[in-house]
């Protein structure tokens, strides 16, 4: 997805409160999913925590409020990734670094 349509689906929920930010996620098209109920699922950490997951962000959490929040978190982290102002790259973090010790250079 485009870091634009997550930034505005992250704007929107984070501008909700309480059992409003559950129906705005649905209805963004999110799927929430609660712990199971089987104790044969218990070994797995990710069946005992509550978890959403929309437009390919996944996070969980200990309620289904928390989980929302920190995918609204995740989402804004996703959109406001830095990147370059020529070209839109992402920026790398060796930029303008010589190569580590000990590399072969490329033949041209």
């Amino acid at each position: 997805m485009s870091a634009q349509t997550l930034a505005i689906a992250a704007a929107e929920l984070a501008a909700t409160q309480g059992l409003y930010k559950i129906l705005k996620f649905q209805d963004l098209g999110g799927t929430l999913t609660p712990p199971s109920d089987d104790p044969s699922d218990w070994w797995e950490p990710e069946n005992l925590t509550h978890r959403a997951e929309l437009q390919g962000i996944t996070t969980s959490a200990d309620n289904t409020i928390d989980a929302i929040t920190a995918w609204t978190a995740s989402a804004h982290a996703a959109g406001t990734r830095k990147h370059r102002a020529t070209d839109g790259r992402p920026d790398c973090p060796y930029n303008g670094q010589d190569l580590a010790p000990g590399t072969v250079t490329p033949a041209a």
